[in-house]
């Protein structure tokens, strides 16, 4: 059970700051683009994320994809998800 936890810990925290890193890199691009383009983009980022993983799994390819491994597509899935909550929270408030 311990390892499970301390997997879980090491995970949120490896995502915490790849989504840092990235917003600070690109500008807080995702809040930008939902409120360009609507709430819609929200769907549409994971729906993209999800598309592409379906075809990693179909395919049997699950080390690489176009630089990209099912594991950091996951990655990506868990971000954009945890962007949306955010973003949706802010809105919320406003």
């Amino acid at each position: 059970m311990d390892d499970i936890i301390n997997n879980i810990s090491y995970a949120c925290e490896k995502l915490k700051n790849l989504l840092i890193e990235k917003n600070s890199k690109y500008g807080n691009s995702f809040f930008k683009t939902a409120d360009e383009y609507g709430g819609a983009v929200l769907l549409l980022r994971i729906d993209d994320k999800l598309n592409r993983l379906k075809e990693m799994i179909l395919r049997d390819v699950p080390d690489d994809m176009e630089g990209e491994s099912i594991c950091d597509t996951l990655t990506d899935i868990a971000g954009y998800a945890i962007l949306s909550k955010i973003y949706l929270e802010q809105k919320m408030d406003e």
